[in-house]
């Protein structure tokens, strides 16, 4: 399935038949589409991972692929029952390619500016609050069930019609064993929302990076909301932002025009070392949190 589907197509998963409306967006593996359920008319995204491939030079890939996809799968479903901010799952199946049937919503990045120049937030202030409360809840049960996200961004939360937040893409996740909040892997994810310690390693080692280094990500989402861009906007490629966070040496600079409330919220997120980051129950009883101002 590596071709892109067009429209009118139907797939048969475990159960139910699917047709394709159309694109809704692509990443390096996979593509995700618009989609109703044949039957009941509802629509749904269908998230299709290409699992196979024809040149062995790419094998390896391949089977790290199908364990990454059959990891994100059985997150989702474990997550299903106990995180309420969890993208529903509604249907999936593993063949030639993987597909997961899932809710349809508008990412995050949708609601915010794609230029930010001048940086003007789209978002009001209640808004944010409410988007920033979900999100705060939805990283404390992914934390609960010793799930690290490590790749927090819009592009990986929607917003559905009642504004209620889903958490999506687990791909890049992982699991602590219990009482460990950090251990050493090789980073991948996304440079604006990463935190300084994800590329900080003593020489022959990769990383040392776990629940905190999500708290971050909250930061910068909350940073992006409430001003309109992003801390390390004025870097222009992954490259610099890479080499910037390696070399921090103290908290972000952060001189905004937001409420002190918002100020302190971030401020606790954005520090430079995990210890001093709140944990996310801890960042679940902030007063901005609790109170919204």
């Amino acid at each position: 399935m590596g071709d892109i589907i067009l429209p009118g197509r139907r797939l048969h998963l475990r159960h139910g038949l699917y047709t394709i409306d159309g694109m809704l967006g692509f990443g390096l593996h996979s593509k995700v589409y618009s989609a109703h359920d044949a039957r009941t008319k509802q629509s749904i995204a269908l998230k299709i991972i290409d699992l196979e491939h024809q040149n062995v030079t790419v094998r390896a890939s391949t089977i790290s692929r199908r364990q990454s996809f059959q990891k994100e799968l059985q997150y989702l479903l474990r997550l299903q029952a106990i995180n309420p901010y969890i993208v529903r799952i509604y249907d999936y199946d593993i063949h030639n390619a993987g597909v997961i049937a899932m809710e349809q919503g508008t990412p995050l990045r949708y609601f915010l500016p794609k230029y930010p120049n001048p940086p003007v937030p789209h978002l009001s202030p209640e808004s944010v609050h409410l988007f920033w409360r979900q999100l705060v809840d939805g990283v404390r049960f992914l934390h609960r069930a010793r799930i690290v996200h490590s790749d927090l961004k819009p592009e990986n939360l929607i917003i559905l019609p009642d504004g209620q937040i889903r958490i999506i893409d687990l791909g890049i996740s992982f699991t602590l064993p219990r009482m460990v909040t950090a251990k050493r892997r090789i980073w991948a994810g996304t440079p604006d929302y990463s935190a300084p310690e994800m590329h900080k390693s003593s020489i022959g080692l990769p990383p040392k990076y776990g629940y905190k280094s999500d708290i971050w990500s909250l930061g910068v989402l909350l940073h992006e909301m409430s001003t309109g861009f992003r801390p390390l906007i004025s870097l222009n490629s992954n490259f610099e932002k890479i080499q910037y966070l390696k070399n921090l040496h103290d908290d972000l600079p952060l001189d905004l025009n937001v409420s002190p409330s918002v100020h302190n919220a971030m401020k606790q997120c954005l520090r430079l070392s995990p210890k001093h980051r709140p944990t996310a129950e801890e960042l679940s009883l902030h007063h901005y949190v609790v109170n919204g101002f």
